[in-house]
């Protein structure tokens, strides 16, 4: 029999299933990115009557500020929305409403007319790709093993790379296209591609064990469980059943601490202390990424690389290049980094390195861009650090943000939980993007300070507020923050793991019923919690 210890290797369909829902994170990363691209064609400008210079400027800058904030409003309002949808309907219905809800937004924006039309058609898709954006981590990480998580919850981020990477390649190719609304029209409609694959693909994927779970679906959980977890080598399933039984105790365990607590409404949460920090770490993780200037560096980067003296389809060519270093940075991050160096370490490494990179920034704008140097080698420079900037953000810092979020959260919270943390930080960028243009025509290299110092602060937060949670299943990450463990699988000591062996040996599939006998005593009575 097979060790409670030693997790099984990764499961292919787990893969498929994580994979397959990663054509979400490829939408969302398209459209969160697309603007910077059709912001470098011509006929965009000329189709909204918008001046690229003399004493139009100002109301031009204002509209593309409004474009990206009211973007981002309806990206916080979508993240908000799916605590709701998520816990009354499920984790894999709220992807499919948030589906139906992209394909209308971007069908709405390649058919704009006038300025009003097409803000109100970012704030649709904004709110749907903020329904996706946290749909789709939560539930990767629902159905995924302990010991793989960090990869298959990275799936998402790698697949806000792709997004990205795909966006930049559409733009610089419709640069070149025929001087019509064509050059912008087509990659906004682009959009309804990766959408339509996850709504029709989605109707053959699982819901969400913990889920079915929770809503007393005991049967169909284990189905998933045993279709996704299941071992080759091991005939009699100890991992899944040895996780199911894990859920079901922590599921009444929690259940009844609810209870107890008088935990009936979803507000009630924030009165509980631990909940609380949970909510810390889940919001810090996520405005640490805002404050690192990703989206700014990702929508106003052909803004940028003018200001280095680029033009023409140079600038858009070296950003659909930059969103390919983006998302094999991201794949880093997923297959190599979280599973073997943790959440903690290499998110720290990314606030740091990306410190470095807009701080050298900053002083190349200050003495070569601000001064109007013609001075190539410093220019070149400033290509460089913008380059070497996503390399460590992409690798260190974008996909690991959605495993963090993803594990802080207990069951009954994970939804409410990971929905503010990703609104806020769609607040933030709201702001930034929003201010950014104003803000390089104003304060120039100052702008890149400010994120220097914003870098710095998040540093020495997550040095301290932030746990390790790799390795550890979702129900056991409740020790770090105080909370008691029904079971621990994943490091079981022998004794331990004797006992889960005769509890699961006759377990029954229909009622996931483990048993008369009492379960073993629970693990906070005989380990020493960590806070």
């Amino acid at each position: 029999r097979k060790s409670l210890s030693m997790p099984p290797k990764k499961n292919r369909q787990t893969t498929w299933v994580t994979l397959f829902v990663a054509i979400g994170s490829i939408g969302y990363g398209y459209a969160a990115s697309i603007i910077g691209q059709v912001l470098g064609q011509p006929q965009f400008f000329e189709s909204f009557n918008l001046a690229q210079e003399g004493p139009g400027l100002g109301y031009t800058n204002a509209i593309i500020g409004a474009m990206n904030g009211i973007f981002f409003a309806g990206t916080t309002l979508g993240c908000l929305f799916i605590a709701w949808t998520a816990t009354a309907f499920g984790r894999l219905r709220t992807i499919q409403i948030a589906s139906c809800v992209c394909i209308f937004g971007a069908a709405l924006m390649a058919g704009s007319v006038n300025i009003p039309m097409y803000l109100a058609s970012r704030f649709i898709m904004g709110w749907g790709v903020g329904m996706l954006v946290c749909g789709i981590p939560l539930y990767q990480a629902e159905l995924s093993p302990p010991q793989s998580r960090g990869f298959h919850v990275g799936l998402h981020g790698s697949g806000l790379g792709c997004g990205y990477s795909l966006s930049g390649f559409t733009g610089f190719g419709c640069f070149y296209a025929a001087k019509s609304s064509f050059q912008w029209r087509f990659p906004f409609a682009l959009q309804l591609v990766p959408m339509l694959i996850l709504l029709c693909g989605s109707l053959f994927l699982p819901e969400s064990p913990r889920w079915l779970l929770s809503n007393d679906r005991k049967e169909e959980a284990w189905k998933v469980i045993q279709r996704l977890h299941s071992d080759p080598n091991d005939a009699n399933d100890t991992f899944a059943k040895s996780e199911m039984y894990q859920m079901t105790e922590q599921f009444t365990l929690d259940h009844g601490r609810m209870q107890t607590l008088g935990i009936t409404k979803w507000w009630h949460f924030f009165q509980q202390p631990n909940y609380r920090k949970r909510l810390v770490v889940g919001v810090g993780a996520t405005l640490t990424v805002a404050c690192s200037m990703n989206l700014v560096m990702n929508n106003y980067q052909v803004h940028i690389y003018n200001q280095l003296g680029l033009h023409g389809g140079i600038p858009i060519l070296l950003l659909a290049i930059w969103n390919v270093f983006g998302m094999l940075g991201n794949m880093n991050g997923a297959i190599l980094l979280m599973d073997r160096f943790g959440r903690k370490n290499v998110f720290m490494l990314g606030i740091a390195s990306t410190a470095a990179c807009l701080a050298a920034e900053a002083a190349l704008t200050k003495y070569f861009v601000q001064t109007g140097s013609t001075n190539r080698v410093g220019l070149g420079f400033g290509v460089f650090f913008i380059f070497l900037y996503v390399v460590f953000f992409a690798s260190c810092m974008d996909a690991q943000q959605y495993v963090i979020v993803s594990e802080t959260f207990p069951m009954e919270f994970r939804s409410i939980g990971v929905a503010i943390s990703l609104a806020a930080q769609y607040c933030a960028a709201a702001l930034f993007v929003g201010v950014a243009p104003i803000s390089f025509a104003n304060i120039g290299y100052l702008f890149y300070v400010v994120f220097v110092c914003l870098d710095v602060c998040t540093f020495f937060l997550v040095w301290k507020f932030i746990p390790e949670m790799k390795g550890l299943s979702l129900e056991e990450i409740n020790e770090l923050f105080g909370d008691p463990v029904a079971v621990h699988i994943t490091h079981a000591d022998k004794q331990e793991t004797e006992e889960i062996d005769r509890r699961i040996e006759n377990f029954d599939i229909k009622s996931a019923d483990l048993g008369e006998d009492t379960p073993p005593a629970r693990v906070e009575d005989s380990r020493e919690q960590k806070v």
